[in-house]
């Protein structure tokens, strides 16, 4: 026993000597790998932060949540535009059809805030927003979670003075992509703004107990070919979800290809190296195997220098990565909220094991060639 710990001290001191005598050799190696590891943890990063952002729209949208819009104008109402919410009607025994009409004018309220304007059927009141009835019945409601909900304010629309009262926005706006302040007013008082022409949004919510959204989506695009509606958009969260799917195949596709290539470049770089410091030291490591070393351990003096490697520069990698997580990833066009490593860390231990676990492979691959040389026989190499 006390051999073997002279002889692994001995090795020990050996890579330590060899890195200071060769320090290009290290550096390449360290390099290397940590240039592998931050693509890959790069990599994993924007694939990541992407699957977060499409789930966060699809939370937002809903994911049993159908949004029809048309365009309406003035010469389409004079001609007899066709009743949109009437021929969905059908779909009602599937969920709740709710019914806006976005104008074409902006409102500003006592703060000189802007604000959009959106019409509303006053028999829809409830179920656009259940919230909306301890308020009482006003005229118009600004739809902001910048103030307390209930006070009265005024609201200048396009010249008209309203009176209206502050509510909190209902949790289907954000399916809209509104964002910022909303008024709503109801339709009976919206009438000479409605006859210049408006943005349908018809938002439909599925049960969560009914139809599947491919056939709710496949069930609204029948009804308005049969009716001959054209001019119609539907946005769903079935794009999206299709969009997220396809990320995650490409996100496992790439870092598998990406992980096979690490893990071969640094088993050819590290075992190149290795086999000219084994060919430069293979006399000592000839007498070492006379005096009956194993040569299991002198396997083990490469096999631990490359792991030590991989682990630091795996470490470093991690500590360049996230220290360029946010200004990195903030020039890519990420929102802000996304980047909170607090929030969203895709540099956390599990997911690393994942990445790195190729580059491990790469160094355990990169100490084969000296397996075979150390079969040479001892007498061979000494003679």
């Amino acid at each position: 026993m006390k051999a073997w710990i002279l002889i692994a001290f001995y090795l020990w001191k050996d890579i330590w000597r060899r890195w200071l005598e060769t320090p290009g050799g290290l550096l390449s190696r360290l390099l290397v790998a940590f240039l592998l590891g931050l693509l890959m943890l790069l990599l994993h990063a924007a694939f990541s932060l992407s699957a977060r952002s499409l789930e966060e729209k699809i939370g937002r949208l809903g994911v049993r949540t159908l949004l029809v819009t048309r365009t309406v104008s003035s010469q389409a109402l004079e001609a007899g535009a066709v009743d949109l919410p009437l021929v969905l009607a059908p779909l009602a025994g599937e969920g709740e059809l709710l019914v806006l009409r976005q104008l074409g004018v902006v409102a500003e309220d006592d703060s000189g805030q802007p604000c959009g304007v959106a019409v509303f059927d006053e028999a829809m009141l409830t179920v656009l927003a259940p919230g909306f009835a301890p308020l009482g019945r006003r005229l118009a409601y600004l739809v902001t979670d910048e103030l307390p909900s209930a006070m009265p304010v005024r609201v200048d629309v396009d010249g008209v003075l309203m009176d209206c009262v502050t509510a909190s926005p209902p949790g289907w706006l954000a399916a809209l992509g509104s964002r910022g302040r909303l008024l709503l007013m109801p339709q009976s008082v919206a009438e000479p703004w409605l006859d210049r022409g408006y943005l349908e949004m018809l938002l439909f919510l599925g049960h969560d107990d009914g139809a599947a959204l491919p056939d709710l989506v496949a069930a609204v695009r029948n009804i308005l070919r049969l009716d001959g509606i054209q001019n119609v958009q539907m946005t769903s969260p079935e794009g999206l979800l299709a969009e997220l799917d396809e990320l995650r195949g490409a996100q496992r596709r790439w870092q598998g290809g990406f992980g096979v290539f690490g893990g071969l470049a640094v088993a050819l770089v590290f075992g190149s190296i290795a086999v000219l410091e084994y060919r430069q030291n293979r006399y000592i490591v000839a007498l070492l195997r006379s005096f009956g070393t194993p040569p299991v351990l002198l396997l083990a003096r490469y096999l631990v220098e490359a792991l030590i490697l991989v682990a630091a520069a795996a470490w470093l990698a991690r500590f360049a990565a996230t220290a360029a997580h946010v200004p990195l990833f903030s020039r890519a066009g990420f929102e802000p909220g996304l980047l909170d490593l607090n929030l969203i860390h895709p540099y956390a231990w599990p997911e690393l094991w994942r990445q790195w676990r190729w580059l491990g492979l790469g160094g355990l691959l990169s100490v084969v060639p000296v397996a075979f040389a150390l079969r040479t026989p001892v007498g061979k190499v000494l003679g």
